[in-house]
């Protein structure tokens, strides 16, 4: 199953499910700039250059739901920054994260 399997459960009885970690990535756009999304047992991590990272400021509000489902699930949550500053989001947001984007306030 590689790098998703977690196989910390010692009881191989039948019919017990698996053990998964989030796996993955993904690369795509927002407002037409670059963004790479990926997913390891770390957490998930957005890289992003500074104007993308600044641009996704606006989407904060609508994302809270999704971030607040995340925290509760134990997703620890970064976003690197052209390369050169990666800042936490969750489980609790760096104090940069909050004063650059005040709408973090609203995760606790």
């Amino acid at each position: 199953m590689g790098a998703a399997w977690h196989d910390e459960d010692p009881d191989e009885g039948h019919g017990n499910a698996p053990k998964l970690i989030l796996a993955g990535r993904l690369a795509g756009t927002v407002d037409g700039r670059p963004v790479v999304i990926e997913a390891n047992d770390a957490g998930i991590l957005l890289a992003a250059t500074l104007r993308t990272a600044w641009s996704m400021r606006r989407f904060v509000q609508a994302l809270v739901p999704l971030l607040l489902i995340l925290r509760q699930a134990g997703v620890p949550l970064r976003i690197d920054v052209a390369g050169v500053v990666t800042v936490s989001l969750l489980p609790s947001p760096s104090p940069l994260a909050r004063i650059v984007v005040p709408g973090l306030v609203r995760l606790g």
